[in-house]
């Protein structure tokens, strides 16, 4: 117990002796945050004393530069260096406090000293031009790098803190210059390299970046990774021409088999510059016959004609059947085999819902389906929906039910299962099943991961607003035959059913569903004078309901890419985002806004 206790107390006088200068440093800290900078003076320079660190050598010198006591605080420094552990920082910040004193010639003199003459190692450059950045001392802190490529003999080192420092300095030129040191020194580099100067990319940025860039492809005309990054910066400021020269120069010289123009293809896609996408397309198919992306070139410039024509409201019939002859030479040269399914199933559909030629989208279809073995479990769901499809529009509604049965049974829990069971519901809804309908609707509105759920939760709600304990179903049925009219091209029909609905029951609460509905069969029709008018009154009269920020964004992309009016478009979703700021199609139309505006401001620049 002896031996215990005299162990105890030697370890608790030991800790006091080591939590005492702790507690009292603690205190020193806490007093120059607070300002009170001679009581931690007084604290620091006793700590000091006694155990002379450099960590509580500064701490004193940075008091002392608190109460703008500079002078003293340089003695000091200069007193310190002298002592048995001199430091490299000392001289450093002896020439910050000579910089504050106004001995501006003085500072740069003590730092040119303490570069040239006292900076020996490489952790001696990294600790000075490290503090120096840290003490936003650019110049100085860049003296120092350069200073140690010197001394090292080595013209890459610290090429990424110069790339840093010219960058903030605004100097792009040289920045860029010295990331590609970084990437020069060290080819594994290359996409931090990419990604520093890509960062830097901003309009003052852009002349002086591309400068650097194409003086040093001048240079190294043969290293790819320089390309690379020459590509990558076309595509960041938007300049796709000049991005397809390069990326074509990349395929040529370095014999990439037409992989990066292909996914140039796609960016361009991706941005909705379909002229640029196809060029790239075009150029695939021109040399790469043998290669794995001719088919594919074929096959994406088919589909860039495709979603061309789904940028116009309404959507542009001409382009549709451009679309489908275009699907239709494909097939024709490759042959319709199954491994070309994307090819017939994109046909089928645009032949069914924009030309109605159902019998031949159908015999294609049921062709690829009969050869189940030889395609994808889900291309052949993709294919029988379709299908169903079309019987449900030649009114062959127990058949087209068979059929999304059968998909929906084989794929329970997959996406198409979810697909199918929509499309079940639709149908129960059409024929007025209103209970089954809601019943299919309830399982499938509760996935939100589902890309149909969004629909069947609008679909589910037409339901229950209209089917309630007191309210007749009658003027719910009435409107979902109009519907469905609707969906079989039947539009003159659909609009008389509506018409007396509208009649009948003019208070009734589909009122704006009717309205919508009017708006889209006529649009259909290409009347868009007569479809903007149901749209204007929409948004009069309903304008808080589901269908109110569909109708303005509808009428918005009317003028946008239909009646080519930029100016009335750009008032439209101006107004959209005013009005509907929560709505999904919010970061579209953003997004819209933007390409507008530098459209105007390249415009205007011409």
């Amino acid at each position: 117990m002896k031996y215990f206790l005299t162990g105890f107390l030697l370890a608790f006088f030991c800790f006091n002796l080591v939590a005492q200068p702790n507690a009292e440093e603690q205190l020193a800290e806490k007093y120059l945050q607070e300002g009170e900078y001679q009581s931690a003076l007084d604290l620091y320079d006793k700590i000091q004393r006694k155990n002379p660190t450099e960590a509580l050598t500064l701490k004193v010198a940075e008091c002392l530069e608190k109460l703008t006591r500079f002078d003293e605080a340089i003695k000091f420094l200069d007193k310190s260096q002298k002592t048995a552990a001199p430091s490299v920082i000392y001289p450093v910040l002896k020439a910050e406090l000579m910089e504050k004193t106004g001995d501006i010639k003085g500072a740069d003199r003590q730092i040119d000293e303490v570069v040239t003459r006292q900076l020996l190692s490489q952790g001696d450059f990294i600790r000075v031009g490290s503090y120096l950045y840290q003490h936003q001392k650019l110049a100085w802190a860049g003296q120092v790098y350069l200073q140690a490529r010197k001394t090292l003999r080595d013209p890459y080192i610290f090429s990424n803190e110069l790339g840093h420092i010219n960058a903030e300095q605004g100097r792009y030129e040289e920045a860029t210059l010295e990331f590609l040191n970084d990437y020069y020194q060290n080819p594994e580099n290359l996409s931090t390299a990419n990604l520093e100067i890509l960062t830097m990319v901003q309009p003052p940025s852009q002349i002086p970046i591309e400068k650097a860039l194409l003086r040093e492809v001048d240079k190294r005309q043969t290293d790819l990774g320089l390309r690379s990054i020459v590509y990558e910066y076309y595509v960041q400021v938007e300049n796709f021409a000049e991005a397809f020269t390069q990326v074509k120069a990349i395929d040529r010289l370095f014999k990439e088999d037409g992989e990066r123009v292909f996914n140039f293809a796609m960016t361009m896609r991706n941005n909705k510059r379909y002229d640029i996408s196809n060029k790239a397309l075009d150029y695939l198919i021109e040399r790469s016959r043998g290669s794995s992306y001719f088919f594919r070139a074929h096959f994406e410039k088919a589909v860039n004609g495709e979603l061309q024509a789904f940028e116009q409201v309404p959507v542009d019939v001409v382009s549709i059947r451009q679309a489908v002859d275009s699907y239709g030479k494909l097939l024709d040269e490759f042959g319709r085999r199954p491994q070309y399914f994307d090819p017939i199933y994109r046909r089928a559909k645009l032949m069914v819902f924009y030309l109605n030629d159902l019998p031949t989208a159908l015999r294609e279809l049921e062709e690829v389906t009969s050869q189940r073995q030889l395609i994808k479990p889900e291309e052949w769901a993709s294919a029988t929906l379709l299908e169903g499809d079309i019987l449900l529009i030649q009114q062959e509604y127990n058949k087209a039910k068979l059929l999304y049965t059968a998909v929906s049974d084989a794929f329970k829990d997959r996406q198409i299962g979810a697909a199918a069971r929509f499309k079940l519901a639709q149908l129960a809804y059409f024929k007025g099943e209103f209970s089954l309908a809601d019943a299919l609707l309830g399982a499938i509105k509760e996935n939100t991961s589902n890309d149909i759920s969004n629909d069947a939760i609008r679909l589910n709600l037409i339901i229950m607003d209209n089917t309630g304990v007191d309210t007749s179903t009658t003027p719910l049925r009435i409107f979902a035959n109009a519907q469905l009219l609707t969906y079989q091209r039947r539009y003159d029909e659909s609009l008389l059913v509506l018409d007396s609905l509208s009649k009948e029951y003019p208070a009734h609460s589909l009122q704006d569903e009717i309205l919508w509905e009017k708006a889209n069969i006529f649009l259909k029709k290409n009347d868009l004078n007569t479809a903007e008018r149901y749209l204007d009154e929409l948004l009069t009269t309903h304008s808080e309901g589901i269908y109110g920020d569909d109708a303005l964004y509808t009428k918005a992309r009317m003028y946008d890419y239909t009646r080519k009016d930029p100016e009335t478009a750009m008032k439209h979703y101006l107004t959209f985002l005013t009005r509907f700021p929560g709505s999904l199609y919010s970061v579209e139309v953003r997004k819209r806004i933007r390409e507008l505006r530098a459209q105007a401001k390249a415009e205007g620049a011409q």
